[in-house]
């Protein structure tokens, strides 16, 4: 996944990808917005290298990394008590020109690594899950089951094992015959759960629907995590059609993510105000079941904060949301001793609580003022 050229993100579009985008530009034309669904998802623009207040290398500074005398693995990010983040790989199948972790380091653990990070699970009873990620865990089959196996066998105190993936909407055969088996398994000792990322109705091609069907077959359950995104999905039309067809394929929605500051992302950025706008009409209307129903929420440098009433305390004058959570640093380093905050991003109020400072996005949609002052 991450990968510079010059100091700009690397363009890279599967052969998948390559030839769904022609296919759509000739059935439906360049104006259509499953096409520019796809291109501004996936296709660099030059927009990309404008200079905009968008300057962040990394989504978060919760990377814990290896130091012997605490005894402490890499690879691992650790925001939550009972939830532990593995950067297995950082190579995908595709690069989306929003990606969170465009800038990292291109790296991919080993399994001595693996092993570390499971020695470390074991001994946290704090720790219940997992969340395996990148880059794309299926990109690396062979660690990917080898980092399965090893928690079933050593840390049995892990019940549940996400594995975040594009690969079904990127390259989907890629996953195969070997890999089903093998999830099928082991989803008989413990839960497995797989984190799909659909941006746009468009990406729910028939080959994609049987790779999502066989995951299923498999005894893995699927959530939906979506990126809002201008010129993608920042329309109520596109949001309905998209969770509609989740809720018809069994997939659960879970998050609904404010597309992060990161450089050179500021084109396809909405405001904060424009997904809140969103997300009222589709859950509040009755515009779709209730079973399907995503929150909205931002990925701050000190993790995700879910937008409630009262929650967004101040924009500044630097363009900077002030967002209220309920996260302790003191919470933090019981879990994570080598904790920090991150000084310059947040700062704690009178009660210890974190306030994290994000960057808005800039489509001239205004902050409600309920929202801001909801609890006077």
């Amino acid at each position: 996944m991450a990968g510079l050229v010059n100091g700009v993100f690397r363009p890279k579009v599967s052969k998948y990808l390559r030839q769904l985008i022609k296919h759509v530009q000739e059935t439906e034309g360049e104006d259509s917005g499953a096409y520019k669904a796809l291109v501004n998802q996936y296709v660099y623009s030059e927009k990309e290298e404008e200079k905009h207040e968008e300057v962040n290398l990394k989504h978060y500074e919760a990377i814990v990394e290896e130091d012997d005398s605490k005894g402490l693995p890499k690879g691992i990010e650790r925001l939550y008590r009972r939830q532990l983040v593995i950067d297995i790989t950082m190579v995908c199948a595709a690069h989306c020109r929003y990606c969170l972790r465009a800038y990292y380091d291109t790296s991919q653990l080993k399994k001595s690594d693996i092993d570390r990070i499971v020695e470390y699970c074991a001994k946290d009873i704090n720790l219940k899950e997992v969340l395996v990620t990148g880059g794309d865990p299926f990109m690396v089959p062979n660690l990917l089951k080898y980092l399965i196996t090893t928690l079933v066998e050593k840390a049995p105190n892990i019940k549940v094992v996400r594995i975040g993936t594009r690969v079904p909407v990127q390259e989907p055969k890629m996953l195969n015959d070997e890999m089903f088996s093998f999830l099928k398994n082991y989803s008989k000792s413990l839960m497995i759960e797989v984190a799909i990322q659909i941006n746009h109705p468009i990406e729910l091609q028939p080959v994609t629907l049987e790779i999502l069907r066989k995951l299923q077959d498999s005894g893995v359950r699927i959530y939906s995590q979506n990126v809002l995104l201008k010129d993608v999905n920042d329309d109520i039309d596109t949001l309905i059609t998209l969770y509609d067809e989740l809720r018809y394929l069994g997939i659960e929605a879970h998050y609904l993510f404010h597309s992060i500051p990161m450089k050179g992302t500021n084109h396809l950025r909405t405001s904060v105000a424009k997904g809140l706008k969103l997300i009222k009409q589709l859950t509040s209307s009755g515009m779709i079941s209730g079973r399907v129903k995503p929150t909205y929420a931002l990925m701050t440098y000190i993790g995700k904060v879910t937008l409630y009433d009262g929650t967004i305390l101040k924009k500044d004058d630097s363009g900077y949301l002030h967002i209220k959570t309920n996260y302790r640093v003191s919470d933090r380093q019981i879990w994570n001793e080598t904790y920090q905050l991150p000084k310059d991003q947040a700062y704690e109020d009178e009660d210890g609580f974190i306030i994290a400072k994000y960057l808005d996005g800039d489509d001239h949609t205004h902050i409600a003022v309920n929202l801001i002052d909801g609890d006077k």
